[in-house]
């Protein structure tokens, strides 16, 4: 069911506010300028009505513009319900209600007219309901739309201390919104100093930035931005390899062994994770593998992220969790559950794993800073230590990269190689098997 709710967009301010119109429906926000203020003291918060009172004689004239406004909202909202035969977005609510109340609205050579962060929100929608698709034609998952609204809200109250428009992205904003990203910010709560946000790290705050650049692509193609700052090179996206770890064979090897009969959600957890170490598919497609996946001795799968067609050979652990677990379920695997509680179980298993209670130190960059911290291994493992384990062990035990790549679906060997994990050491003993190989050839 539609609300329809007045409110002060600064109810504590000394002197005249602007009062604005929430329309909340189907999951949707949108937040009408009824183009009247009034001063908080004549304000009836809880009736959303001017006070009739001495000092503000227009009470009952301005209490019967709003009934008018929201009225015409009402109305609007259930016109367009009928004509589209289904939701409209807010700003076709905008522009219907606009045209009922007969306000002149400014015109571009795009159309309607938008601010930065009305236009951004348009930018979600359209991602939303197809109107706006990926460079191959495929609509937006949620994880990107997820990764939209998250940047949008960090503008919005970033917005609060800076003024955000299509003209005041510049060098000055760019420095200002980075530093904003990188500083923490406390708050005292009951006594107790509490974190209300932490310090970005640099690839955090790159995504972003990517995230801005992309809209601002979007309003420039459309036609409501001019202003080009965003294509320069001193408004770059950072993006480094970040500090991640990988399992070798051996690690997983004991991984896989640990016995967790006694605790089978754990089991079910641990057997999963095993299944991405020896298939190489991201956390959103080894959890969604299907009866018709499974040929023989291969895996066949498209892939979510990529659209990727993919095939991969059925490794001898895969197949021995596949036959524990058939006849239990559809596809011979254990069942999925969310990344983050796959996340939190696993640094519960890992821990009972000895040889992943080593200390590693983990390097990274955050608040601007590189940061060294010592952690144990198991702490580090996440549901995409799985992918870039079976990269590494393989690329390491031989097998060609350009092959590889066909299988984790990198498309340059410069990012898969900055993709695997091998360290010096690994290098240097490959070089010296090589060597060694060699030798043996010749003599």
């Amino acid at each position: 069911m539609a609300k329809f709710n007045f409110y002060l967009r600064d109810p504590s301010k000394d002197g005249e506010t602007p009062i604005i119109l929430f329309i909340s429906f189907n999951s949707k926000r949108l937040k009408y300028s009824t183009e009247k203020s009034i001063h908080p003291k004549f304000w009836n918060e809880k009736e959303q009505v001017a006070r009739n009172m001495k000092g503000f004689a227009k009470a009952k004239i301005f209490n019967s513009t709003l009934s008018h406004i929201k009225t015409t909202a009402e109305k609007a909202l259930e016109l367009l319900e009928n004509q589209l035969k289904r939701f409209p977005t807010t700003f076709e609510l905008k522009e219907q209600i606009d045209l009922e109340l007969s306000r002149n609205v400014e015109v571009s050579e795009a159309g309607q007219q938008y601010s930065f962060l009305e236009l951004f929100d348009r930018f979600i929608e359209e991602s939303i309901n197809g109107l706006r698709l990926t460079a191959s034609g495929k609509r937006f998952d949620n994880r990107s739309i997820q990764k939209y609204r998250t940047v949008q809200k960090s503008l919005i109250k970033f917005s609060k201390r800076y003024n955000l428009s299509f003209e005041s992205i510049d060098k000055n904003f760019y420095n200002k919104y980075v530093a904003y990203l990188n500083r923490e910010e406390k708050k005292v709560v009951n006594g107790k100093e509490v974190i209300t946000k932490r310090s970005f790290s640099l690839n955090n705050v790159g995504k972003y930035i990517q995230v801005i650049k992309t809209f601002l692509t979007y309003a420039t193609e459309n036609g409501y931005n001019t202003n080009m700052f965003f294509q320069s090179k001193q408004f770059k996206a950072h993006k480094v390899p970040g500090f991640s770890i990988y399992l070798n064979e051996e690690e997983v090897r004991q991984l896989y062994e640990l016995d967790l009969s006694k605790t089978q959600h754990l089991e079910r957890v641990r057997d999963l994770f095993i299944v991405g170490c020896w298939t190489g598919l991201r956390f959103s497609d080894f959890t969604t593998i299907k009866p018709e996946n499974i040929e023989e001795d291969f895996l066949k799968i498209t892939t979510f992220k990529t659209g990727e067609k993919v095939i991969i050979p059925i490794h001898f652990m895969v197949r021995e969790i596949m036959e524990k677990y058939n006849g239990r379920y559809p596809n011979s695997l254990p069942p999925a559950i969310s990344n983050q509680k796959m996340n939190s179980y696993l640094k519960e298993i890992a821990k009972k794993v000895e040889c992943l209670r080593v200390t590693v130190d983990a390097e990274y960059t955050k608040g601007g800073l590189k940061v060294t911290e010592q952690k144990e291994k198991w702490e580090l493992i996440t549901t995409h230590t799985a992918r870039r384990s079976f990269a590494t062990n393989v690329y390491n035990s031989g097998f060609p990269a350009i092959n590889l790549m066909k299988i984790t679906g990198h498309r340059t060997e410069k990012a898969f190689l900055l993709y695997i994990k091998v360290t010096p050491e690994e290098n240097a003993k490959q070089l010296l098997e090589h060597w060694n190989k060699r030798t043996l050839i010749v003599s």
